[in-house]
């Protein structure tokens, strides 16, 4: 049975964050393609950990991490880590967001259709962006 939790991220995940982040899948469905330093990931997690409500989490399944997600309003955005993609991960992480965040709205690149049929099947509101 997988077990599974949601933990707010902390600075011992930079690393990780940062690996998946500029993972090139990752980059292509991502706003911003482009290659971040360490230094300028840094700045971001540091900012965004000094937030008053916390936004960026950490997916755990089975005491590993393996997914990211952040929370903006009603909207949600997230990242799988590469050698976790294509395994329910995201559908499962997604479901427990939904419920317990109350998160309604994804926004996803046209091109990414795994992360529109995901987002759709946990009850979400897909905003399909162009490429």
């Amino acid at each position: 049975m997988n077990h599974f939790q949601i933990r707010p991220a902390t600075k011992d995940d930079a690393r990780r964050l940062f690996e998946w982040r500029n993972d090139e899948s990752t980059r292509r469905m991502s706003k911003n393609k482009d290659v971040v330093g360490w230094d300028e990931h840094v700045g971001w997690l540091d900012r965004r950990l000094k937030m008053d409500q916390p936004n960026l989490f950490i997916f755990e399944l089975n005491q590993e991490s393996v997914a990211t997600f952040r929370i903006d309003g009603e909207d949600v955005s997230y990242t799988v880590a590469p050698e976790h993609r294509n395994r329910g991960v995201a559908k499962l992480m997604l479901n427990e967001v939904r419920s317990r965040f109350g998160c309604l709205r994804a926004h996803v690149y046209a091109d990414n259709e795994p992360s529109i049929r995901v987002a759709r099947s946990a009850g979400l509101d897909v905003v399909i962006m162009d490429s």
